[in-house]
């Protein structure tokens, strides 16, 4: 483990340090100057430096063996009470207990304890719910809660998480409508024509207009326009994953006109002076306006062109040439002379949201009783969030 470069723990000659890095620069408790390491803008607390002393006096004498180290066990992740727990949770939570310096937080800081607060709120009001995802949609993706609970209504990113929330169902239906289409060319013996996917879309939706299936799918606002979870109806409601997935884009383009504000902003997702991304909800929404009299399969037709076309565009880009030429496509996809091949699947799994990671590490600083919302909020955590009791 101390040798450097190939036949190391890492071939990397500063070993694991961008994934442990990017967090640390971000919370601020280092920073990079030149490549190089020095202290951050909050300073290392004396009692953790004290707890650490003993390990960097050993490992700054040369050798040393494995049952030097059996001491130090007590430094393991999961060690209870060690002396960073304290410091550690009142920075991730960018509060000190009595003090209240929030002046010394930058953005991040203040991004990382809104969200912490409506998670950990989330999960007061929905200790149900089987999830810290299940319990942050319930609460803020749908209904009026984050414009009555008092600590939400003054949660502005309280309204962007809802618009991520919202556009996650979305992604989530293009990946599973592009695994299933890789899997139909699998199927087919690792090769299929643009006329064969076009055939298996078509005879997986009814035959009827995209402004009958449309008629047909739940309302995605209540009678005062706050989101109702239409997309987790259809889910329930029919059984055909194609027919469940155009269903679930179709709505999110109904989105378009309800929401407002941040939450329209997230939902969105644009990065740059209002301009749309390929596949986004505003793309969803003019191709249902041109086939909105037409049949759903003419629809269903036109979009798996368009994720064929979206493929393309994003293996071009991440294409490699090495010195000698050799040209490498990353894609599970490949297209020759009008035929599709592939032979291994997609995987449908959605984005990830962070939301469970937060949870486990709030768990582990103690501001949350258990691995699950059903264990609460812990008296440190609502101290530290200032959380209604």
């Amino acid at each position: 483990m101390a040798e450097v470069g190939r036949g190391s723990y890492s071939p990397r000659p500063w070993g694991f340090w961008s994934q442990y890095g990017g967090p640390s620069i971000t919370i601020g408790t280092v920073r990079l100057n030149g490549g190089v390491l020095s202290a951050g803008r909050h300073i290392c607390p004396e009692p953790v430096r004290r707890m650490y002393q003993p390990l960097f006096d050993l490992v700054s004498r040369r050798p040393f063996t494995a049952s030097d180290i059996a001491e130090f066990r007590a430094l393991a992740l999961d060690a209870p009470a060690t002396a960073d727990l304290g410091p550690l949770s009142e920075l991730f939570t960018a509060m000190r207990p009595g003090v209240g310096e929030q002046d010394e937080w930058n953005g991040d800081d203040r991004t990382r304890r809104s969200t912490l607060r409506v998670l950990a709120r989330s999960v007061q009001l929905h200790p149900d719910a089987p999830d810290w995802v299940s319990a942050m949609r319930t609460c803020v993706a749908y209904g009026a809660t984050i414009e009555t609970d008092p600590l939400l209504r003054n949660e502005e990113r309280a309204h962007a998480w809802r618009g991520v929330l919202l556009r996650r169902l979305s992604v989530g239906a293009w990946r599973r409508l592009w695994a299933e289409l890789v899997d139909v060319v699998i199927a087919a013996a690792g090769s299929a024509t643009r006329a064969d996917l076009h055939e298996w879309v078509s005879g997986e939706v009814p035959s009827m207009t995209v402004r009958d299936f449309l008629r047909e799918c739940p309302s995605t606002t209540d009678e005062d326009g706050h989101p109702l979870p239409a997309e987790e109806q259809v889910e329930q409601e029919r059984t055909s994953a194609v027919e469940i997935d155009l269903a679930v884009l179709l709505l999110g383009a109904r989105r378009l006109d309800q929401l407002t504000g941040k939450s329209l902003s997230a939902f969105l997702g644009r990065r740059s002076h209002g301009r749309g991304q390929f596949l986004d909800p505003s793309w969803v929404g003019h191709r249902q306006r041109e086939h909105e009299d037409r049949p759903l399969g003419e629809l269903a037709r036109a979009l798996v062109d368009d994720m064929l076309a979206q493929s393309r565009r994003v293996s071009l880009r991440k294409l490699q040439v090495d010195e000698r030429g050799s040209m490498t496509l990353f894609t599970k996809l490949h297209e020759r002379n009008g035929h599709y091949f592939a032979d291994v699947p997609e995987g449908a799994g959605n984005v990830g949201l962070r939301l469970a990671q937060l949870g486990t590490m709030s768990h582990q600083l103690g501001l949350f009783g258990g691995s699950t919302p059903s264990s609460g909020v812990t008296a440190l955590g609502t101290a530290l969030l200032e959380l209604p009791i």
